[in-house]
């Protein structure tokens, strides 16, 4: 295989990681979305190892697609990651204060 050929193959690696991922976050699997994020690490940095040597206009171009696609999938998954996040979040803090006024509860009617 080519340098230019294993680099769009790197990058096609990555950015089918990526949309596996993006899809767990639309269906809100975060557990296996979790566990499935060390294969886009490693799509990554197998992108990174790769050589990039004097690309022809064809394979630039077809670069240039695959990463413009990967951005895109990042992006949401990045906007779709942090409402889960702030989603948790609510959740604990609605938590930590029914606890507190459970507290509150029991030390006022000595339950």
């Amino acid at each position: 295989m080519s340098e230019s050929e294993d680099l769009l193959a790197g990058q096609a690696s990555l950015l089918e990681a990526t949309l596996a991922l993006l899809h767990l976050a639309r269906e809100e699997s975060w557990d296996r979305l979790l566990e499935a994020m060390p294969a886009q690490r490693a799509a990554f940095a197998r992108l990174q190892a790769s050589g990039v040597g004097g690309l022809d206009a064809s394979t630039q171009d077809s670069l240039k697609r695959l990463i413009e696609q990967t951005e895109a999938a990042n992006e949401e998954l990045v906007t779709r990651l942090l409402a889960w996040q702030n989603e948790v979040s609510t959740i604990l803090q609605e938590i930590d204060m029914t606890r507190a006024n459970g507290k509150k509860i029991s030390r006022a009617y000595g339950a």
